[in-house]
């Protein structure tokens, strides 16, 4: 499989301008399906301690999420997001015998749970999951043995509300009748879930 070097660089790495769909920055086999990847669009580090994993919170993991296409055709646009298990903090530079103890061979974050939950009671008010892969890190990568788990889904019409800009997200920023209508429209789709598909 191939891996995102981008995914080694630590937070606050610049994001990658978005590029044309015809020049992809990377391709990626998930699964029997491959995957041109587009730009960057967001990066995430969930940083955890020995005490935070201990506590059950952990693992550590950085998450990276892109815009990407199956590869022949450009015109079916996707969003792909990378979880990658990272050392826990303060062990980063241990020796790699050590930071192997902590590796998860296997990681299904609540996100692929969720709409492979939602996708098989035939929820219609999310995005398609499209695919996703659970694998392990090699030696090429920043964690040999750590979990690498790909999740893949339809891109909308639409823009994401979680967007920031200058540190306000786009939801917070948005005019109060539109957030009226945007609470409406959630509200719908949340008692949809809950009623019409009993998943509570």
């Amino acid at each position: 499989m191939s891996s995102l070097d981008s995914l080694t660089h630590p937070e606050g790495t610049t994001v990658t301008p978005a590029q044309s769909p015809e020049s992809p920055l990377d391709i990626v086999d998930v699964g029997p399906s491959r995957w041109a990847i587009v730009s960057k669009l967001q990066e995430r580090t969930n940083t955890m301690s020995q005490q935070d994993v201990t506590s059950g919170l952990g693992p550590a993991y950085v998450t990276e999420k892109f815009l990407c296409h199956p590869v022949g055709s450009s015109n079916t646009l996707a969003f792909m997001r990378v979880y990658k298990q990272v050392p826990i903090a303060g062990t980063e530079f241990k020796k790699t015998s050590i930071r192997a103890t902590q590796a998860v061979k296997s990681f299904e974050p609540t996100e692929l749970t969720t709409l492979k939950s939602l996708q098989e009671k035939g929820c219609d008010v999310i995005p398609r999951l499209l695919g996703y892969q659970c694998d392990q890190q090699d030696e090429d990568d920043i964690f040999l043995g750590g979990f690498i788990t790909y999740v893949i889904w339809e891109k909308v019409q639409g823009e994401s509300l979680n967007i920031q800009s200058s540190g306000v997200t786009r939801f917070r920023s948005e005019k109060r009748s539109d957030l009226s209508s945007a609470r409406y429209i959630s509200k719908f789709s949340v008692n949809y879930i809950i009623t019409d598909l009993k998943l509570v």
